[in-house]
């Protein structure tokens, strides 16, 4: 499982997402795409979450 904690793993996993995109269902790389989609929407949640903390 990827956790992603800051801004700077974000911009680092959403670049490599970008480059798996069209990876091949079932190969590797697919795999690797889907825990990275999973943790970038789980870094979003908890960053949105924060800002309706905050107001």
């Amino acid at each position: 499982m990827i956790k992603i904690k800051n801004e700077a793993e974000y911009e680092k996993a959403s670049e490599r997402a970008d480059k798996l995109y069209n990876a091949k269902k079932g190969s590797s790389e697919y795999n690797e795409l889907q825990a990275l989609l999973k943790a970038l929407k789980a870094y979003e949640d908890d960053f949105v979450k924060m800002l309706k903390d905050e107001y």
